[in-house]
């Protein structure tokens, strides 16, 4: 008997471990707020990891009345995907009728290929016929009050037609990825050797991300994407650098 209590108190903390939601992929909920009470509702998955996953998502809207606890639906939009190592995809997109007078909550659960929830995102709209502000439940790096910051800021100096739209893609899928560091970006453009050039992404002076261009679009997209995965493994080993001081 002892021994069976023994390693049931051994299963406990891995048991608490496995419950550590957005570790390895997170759930991100964006809304654009639209007018006659429209939310336009986009449900974006983020992996943290260097290993792909095949995973399942499940975006639902669900609206009640808190005067009468039967009084209440839900919609909901599902499928599955594969999401690389340090991609960012967005999953769905919806538009929410907001009523004032009915508690709105936007969820968004993913699940691995074992049907086990590893992220989740939640937004709540509280019935009010005054305010309509969103209480935003998903866990977040990002700490309030700490004076203005600068999230998402991508600069750019191309010299060039494929330059320039090479930072529009990557400037667009950055976006979707809702990085939290407020680091800014840059986009730089340098002319190589007769009409090439090299374009370089830099974070505070240090090149994380450099190609020689072409004037062809799908392969523009497709450095957009791969120096996306190489900015979000940066931001995650910094992050990773200073849960690491933080402990000491």
């Amino acid at each position: 008997m002892k021994i069976f209590v023994f390693v049931m108190c051994l299963c406990i903390p891995t048991i608490l471990f496995s419950q550590n939601f957005n570790s390895r992929v997170e759930a991100i909920i964006n809304t654009n707020d639209n007018k006659d009470d429209i939310l336009e509702v986009t449900g974006i998955a983020q992996n943290k990891t260097d290993v792909s996953y095949g995973l399942r998502y499940e975006l639902s809207v669900i609206t009640s009345n808190p005067e009468f606890s039967n009084n209440s639906s839900k919609n909901s939009q599902s499928g599955f995907f594969t999401l690389g190592s340090y991609e960012t995809t967005e999953l769905s997109t919806t538009s929410v009728f907001i009523d004032p007078q009915m508690q709105t909550i936007i969820l968004l659960l993913i699940y691995d290929e074992d049907d086990e929830l590893v992220g989740t995102a939640r937004k709540v709209y509280e019935a009010s016929s005054v305010s309509r502000a969103a209480k935003n439940e998903k866990l977040s790096y990002k700490k309030e009050n700490e004076g203005i910051q600068l999230y998402g800021l991508v600069t750019e100096t191309t010299k060039t037609k494929p330059g320039k739209d090479f930072y529009d893609f990557f400037y667009q899928k950055y976006q979707l990825s809702q990085n939290p560091e407020n680091k800014i970006i840059e986009i730089d453009e340098m002319i190589s050797f007769g009409r090439t050039t090299r374009i370089m992404v830099k974070i505070e002076n240090q090149i994380i991300f450099q190609f020689f261009s072409r004037p062809k679009l799908d392969y523009l997209e497709e450095m957009a994407e791969n120096a996306l995965q190489r900015v979000n493994r940066y931001f995650q080993d910094l992050r990773k650098q200073k849960q690491q001081i933080m402990q000491y």
